[in-house]
């Protein structure tokens, strides 16, 4: 069976585990490979192969949900398998726990849904999981498109890009500036609570109670 992670809040606990050389990325692994977990390990191999030195101690990640039954998921594992791309990881159906567990330890997201795609449907419209990684610090660096444009501030909480090269550039960018890595942690936690379950409940009651005073406003000066 597809285990759908639920859109909780993952907020750091009082004491998170230090943070590690891990790029995260946290999508199902649809068949059709819209959210293009491929794609992230060919970048991931190719930054390797250019940078070994500098790449060695970094991991990628990919965690995500799938069916018994997944010809995108096993094109992963085969390309997996060439033994081409190292220090890769398939996280597949893991409890939450360990979900939460990555994104409390990993310094970088990946998200690459909309790269390529000429289809407004196939483009993210809002990253929940971009979200959750950034309320646990994580520095997100994600495809400027659909919801992302919403969510993540241009160098402020993280970086947008719109081609692979930029990818990799904004990547190494933070990958070698610690200060920099700091910097948009930061922002990436302030800017991740503003879309918590209470600020939408608050901003929805404000809502009402604009909609309700607007009405019998007018209602009285009939």
């Amino acid at each position: 069976t597809t285990r759908i992670y639920p859109p909780v809040d993952f907020l750091s606990s009082p004491s998170p585990p230090e943070k590690e050389n891990i790029i995260l990325s946290v999508a199902r692994f649809e068949t059709g490979g819209s959210k293009q977990q491929l794609e992230m390990v060919k970048a991931f191999e190719a930054l390797s192969r250019i940078f070994p030195e500098e790449l060695s101690n970094w991991r990628l990640v990919l965690v995500g949900g799938s069916t018994q039954e997944n010809p995108y998921l096993e094109k992963i594992k085969k390309f997996l398998s060439s033994g081409r791309s190292k220090n890769i990881e398939l996280e597949v159906n893991i409890p939450l726990s360990e979900l939460e567990s990555y994104y409390q330890r990993a310094k970088i997201f990946w998200h690459f849904c909309g790269l390529h795609q000429s289809d407004p449907a196939l483009v993210e419209h809002f990253g929940m999981s971009i979200v959750e990684a950034m309320q646990n610090r994580c520095v997100p660096v994600v495809f400027d498109g659909g919801g992302q444009r919403e969510i993540v501030e241009q160098g402020v909480s993280g970086f947008r890009f719109s081609s692979l090269k930029e990818l990799k550039d904004r990547t190494l960018e933070v990958m070698r500036d610690d200060h920099l890595r700091q910097k948009l942690s930061q922002g990436a936690h302030a800017r991740g609570m503003l879309f918590t379950r209470e600020v939408f409940t608050s901003r929805v009651k404000e809502l009402f109670s604009r909609i309700m005073d607007t009405h019998f406003l007018n209602k009285a000066e009939e």
